[in-house]
């Protein structure tokens, strides 16, 4: 699986190959990515150190979904209608970011200034 991903996907490429999550049912909705991060083959490198570090609190959740359909079932639905309730900030309250990873610039105008403006 590591060597198909390293094929398709080089250090260098261009960022548009699309693989599976899960290779063992790719076309259904289920639990087996977890099945997959117990068995020592899941797809995003983090997801696996966080189940794979001693100790985690993720490998109870990752056990849990793998061995039972049902609670990674109930828990997307909980964790789906959470989503749907959440508000997002409108108008001034939030932004926009122009980079995901770094939150803008805030720019401050005063009144009666020579035009100056700075970052703060």
């Amino acid at each position: 699986c590591l060597v198909e991903l390293r094929r398709l996907c080089p250090q260098n490429g261009n960022g548009t190959v699309l693989v599976n999550f899960d290779v063992v049912t790719p076309d259904a909705f289920d639990s087996q990515y977890y099945t997959n991060l117990r068995n020592g083959k899941g797809l995003i490198q983090s997801d696996q150190e966080l189940f794979s570090t001693p100790g985690a609190d993720t490998i109870a959740l990752v056990n849990q979904y793998s061995s039972d359909m049902s609670v990674f079932f109930r828990a997307f639905i909980d964790a789906m209608i959470r989503m749907g309730n959440l508000r997002p900030l409108t108008g001034t309250q939030g932004e926009i970011r122009q980079n995901c990873r770094v939150v803008n610039p805030r720019i401050r105008v005063v009144e009666n200034d020579d035009g100056v403006v700075s970052s703060i």
